[in-house]
Parts: C-alpha cells; structure tokens; sequence
C-alpha cells in the first residue's frame, strides 16, 4: 500500500469552503496567512501540492489533514526481466 493525498476531495472541499465564506483565490490570503492565490489555486485544480500547502490550507479551513490520506494498491512496475546476457570478454 501506497499512501496518496485525495487530491479531488481536498480540491471539492477547498471550493466548497471558498463558496461558503464567499471568498476567492485573491481574498482567502488577506485573511488567512500562509496562503497564496497559487496555491489556493493548485488546491483547486487538483495539482499537486507541497506538504506545508496543504496543511496551511488545512488550518485555514480547520480541516484534519489526515482526512486526505489515502492508501492505494502499489502499482505494478516494469522490471527487466533476469536473462543471460553475452559480453565480450578481454581479448
């Protein structure tokens, strides 16, 4: 298992919360410190974000970050495949 941000629920949840208390991505860090436009912005469309972003959005929103963490199945990887292989020796 992989953990992974939530990436579109955090996005849902930070439009819902700009919605409820009628702010935009350029009104938010007037009032909340740590926060930015871009930030708030890459929140928003599902990009990702540093860690400290996303618990500074996280308490702007008095929100658990933890709410966020998911844990996916680990994808399968290429691997080369163990074979012989030949190589010129030193002649």
């Amino acid at each position: 298992m992989q953990p992974e941000i939530d990436r579109a629920r955090l996005a849902r949840d930070v439009r819902q919360w700009l919605d409820d208390n009628r702010l935009t991505t350029r009104s938010a860090p007037q009032i909340y410190a740590g926060l930015n436009p871009a930030m708030i912005s890459r929140a928003c469309r599902e990009s990702v974000l540093s860690a400290a972003s996303m618990l500074a959005l996280c308490a702007a929103m008095k929100r658990d970050p933890t709410l966020y963490l998911t844990f996916r199945d680990k994808r399968n990887q290429a691997v080369t495949a163990s074979v012989h292989r030949e190589t010129r020796g030193a002649a």
